[in-house]
């Protein structure tokens, strides 16, 4: 009985060979992740950010996060201090999101302090750092933060 859509041996080694250079090709081209780029130890983009503190009344209560552009959040530790961390997920790289007096991140759930301390790592069970602090500067007279 013949086979007219059978693949003899010679073909199939061929076939795959080929495929084989073709996967090795691929990997040479990237970092070899699928998907998005990992972007958990990236830092915060576009420059430093200055925000009058009038536009965020969040920001006169001690311990509440507030999230500023550019991948950036700022919380009021004191009469006149802050701290500002990155929101990008030292996990995974995802963009963290205010749950109160904390952080969360949405993609496996992971949870930091105000401050960017780890309170639960990833639903994956992996272990990740605390949330990268940035300079902040408080310019009591203008009312303004700089946060690079």
């Amino acid at each position: 009985m013949p086979c007219h859509d059978c693949v003899n041996r010679r073909d199939f080694l061929a076939r795959s060979a080929l495929a084989a250079a073709a996967l090795v090709a691929a990997e040479g081209c990237g970092d070899g992740q699928i998907g998005p780029p990992d972007r958990s130890s990236a830092q915060p983009t576009g420059g430093a950010v200055t925000i009058k503190l009038s536009d965020f009344p969040a920001l006169a209560t001690v311990g509440v996060p507030v999230i500023l552009k550019n991948e950036r959040a700022v919380v009021r530790t004191g009469a006149s201090s802050f701290v500002a961390v990155s929101i990008i997920c030292t996990h995974q790289g995802c963009d963290i999101e205010v749950q109160g007096d904390h952080f969360q991140c949405p993609c496996h759930l992971s949870q930091f302090t105000a401050t960017g301390a780890v309170i639960r790592g990833p639903t994956t069970g992996e272990s990740i750092g605390p949330l990268h602090q940035l300079p902040v500067t408080f310019d009591a007279t203008a009312g303004t933060l700089t946060v690079a």
